[in-house]
């Protein structure tokens, strides 16, 4: 009786744990439901008028033809968007604000046709906030096992990830790949995006770990009494290697790449709940959180339109059932170089596409 006792208020309160996580739960799939649709966010970017008059100035003062078009060139230049980079840290903290922007307030534009990844995605991390506690009894302390999972994990860490962008960037820059750098350059924007993410959601959640407390993984087990920095829910580290994953393998769409790149991701995520860091739930939402945050910011920074001369845009108006695209032509600033190696790109990925 004492056994069947003890059995009941497990199961008690396994779901009162899973009801009490499931308002922070349904505010986390609205956060990320329109990643995927989200549009562009236009910002204004003001020029330097200073240095546009100064340029006329120098041109009506009777300079040569030379220096004529040296001061086109500078205007011209001057015009161009500024790229995150070594050179340009103030627009990466910008474009980061951005991002944020548009995460947050992507509930916003959640539309109907999303429930047909949503749903599917809900109910597999509802089964799994059922089963974690039992996923990690039955896994049992293995301490060759626990000490195995923690090296293989400590390559997704915030620190691993980010010097691993950091490293494609600058050896992108040594060698003149503009590509591999801009590589680099949004993984590790999306790295730090999920990371800010990620913690916010720890910081909102306060999901005790497997090794914490009776290893139910309850979230605000103890109300405000017990207050976590690091909570369990979602996992920062498959967050951001997926997150990295994602914009390598959007990159380089080759089947080979893309492997490599999302079995990196796959392995961080599993050993995390080898080395009862985390449940699998907690991987499941930090994998997928990182997976969409990752696609964003290659959608939103992506530089393969820029200096192309030339930008299209799809216009739907789902209003009037209509469709169309805004095309913005620039014969100054055309690269034919650039113009082939984007369908060499758009090629590429046709062939690899299911």
């Amino acid at each position: 009786m004492m056994h069947l006792s003890l059995k009941g208020a497990s199961k008690i309160m396994s779901i009162a744990r899973i009801t009490y996580g499931l308002p922070r739960f349904a505010l986390f799939l609205l956060i990320i439901a329109a990643l995927i649709y989200s549009p562009p966010l236009a910002f204004a970017q003001t020029t330097d008028s200073s240095g546009e008059q100064e340029q006329g100035a120098q041109s009506v003062s009777g300079a040569d033809p030379s220096s004529d078009q040296a001061s086109e060139a500078q205007q011209q230049s001057s015009q161009q968007p500024e790229i995150c980079g070594v050179k340009h840290l103030g627009q990466c903290l910008k474009d980061i604000g951005h991002d944020q922007a548009g995460i947050w307030t992507s509930p916003l534009r959640i539309s109907p046709r999303d429930a047909f990844w949503l749903v599917p995605f809900a109910s597999g991390t509802g089964v799994a906030l059922h089963y974690d506690a039992q996923a990690q009894q039955n896994l049992g302390i293995d301490k060759s096992r626990i000490d195995t999972s923690n090296i293989v994990s400590g390559f997704g860490s915030p620190y691993a990830t980010l010097g691993g962008a950091a490293g494609l960037y600058f050896l992108g820059l040594g060698t003149h790949n503009e590509h591999l750098a801009e590589t680099g350059r949004l993984g590790a924007e999306a790295v730090v995006d999920s990371l800010l993410v990620v913690e916010a959601l720890k910081l909102a959640t306060n999901r005790e770990r497997p090794n914490e407390g009776n290893g139910q993984g309850g979230f605000w087990a103890h109300g405000t009494r017990s207050y976590e920095l690091d909570g369990s829910f979602p996992s920062g580290h498959a967050a951001e290697s997926f997150a990295l994953a994602r914009v390598i393998a959007s990159e380089y769409p080759s089947k080979p790449v893309q492997v490599a790149a999302y079995a990196f991701a796959l392995a961080i995520s599993a050993s995390r709940v080898t080395a009862r860091q985390h449940f699998p739930s907690d991987v499941l939402v930090g994998g997928t959180l990182g997976y969409l945050i990752g696609g964003y910011v290659v959608r939103h920074h992506s530089a393969e339109s820029a200096g192309l001369g030339f930008a299209f845009v799809p216009v739907v108006d789902m209003s009037t059932h209509t469709f169309g695209a805004n095309i913005d032509l620039r014969p100054d600033q055309l690269d034919l170089a650039k113009v082939g190696w984007r369908v060499n790109r758009m090629h590429l990925k046709s062939k690899v596409s299911p």
